[in-house]
């Protein structure tokens, strides 16, 4: 198991709660993220709060806690890593990446998993709390369980990545949460329609 999944697994309901305490915070960010394109599917999916409230078709996520939680708010869920997607080339509209990408050791193999899964035209949402940010400076450097296990990017880098990936970045749209207009930001991108 890796680390990141035993963090999660070890601290689920600790994780779940702070949407409920910082209910407010949680609505701003599902405001800015755009809405799915059916089928869809986040990677990273945690205890499916953003699928619920977005109406995401399916989750994949490695901790198995956290998709017990998912699974009991009416989510469709899959015990897989991001890397290794069981699903078949080109079957989804759109992907999301929502706070997840802080958390992969691999990130550049999701992106071309995520690319892998999704159809032609299919749009990738890309959800960060950029390291240059108020609230990426603060989180970062927090002795915190889940920050100490994350890799916060900044947004040029992030950019690159999802690029670098073979996609098209289309939409940067960023909100402030607590400190700068850009706490938390979402990157649209799309696959090219010749794949």
């Amino acid at each position: 198991m890796s680390e990141t999944a035993r963090v999660f697994d070890d601290l689920a309901e600790k994780y779940d709660s702070w949407y409920d305490r910082n209910q407010k915070l949680f609505e701003v960010e599902a405001e800015t993220v755009p809405p799915p394109l059916s089928p869809s599917i986040e990677v990273g999916c945690g205890s499916g709060r953003f699928m619920q409230k977005l109406s995401i078709d399916v989750g994949v996520d490695i901790s198995v806690r956290l998709l017990r939680i998912a699974s009991r708010r009416g989510c469709k869920v899959v015990l897989a890593d991001g890397a290794a997607l069981p699903f078949p080339a080109e079957v989804f509209s759109s992907a999301y990446l929502i706070f997840t990408l802080c958390f992969l050791t691999a990130p550049e193999d999701v992106l071309k998993e995520v690319w892998r899964v999704l159809r032609p035209g299919g749009v990738l949402v890309t959800c960060i709390i950029p390291l240059d940010s108020g609230l990426g400076r603060e989180y970062s450097s927090k002795n915190n369980p889940f920050y100490r296990i994350a890799r916060f990017y900044r947004l040029d880098e992030a950019r690159l990545m999802i690029e670098k990936s073979g996609f098209s970045i289309t939409e940067v749209r960023g909100v402030r949460l607590k400190h700068s207009d850009d706490d938390f930001v979402c990157i649209t991108s799309m696959k090219a329609e010749d794949g």
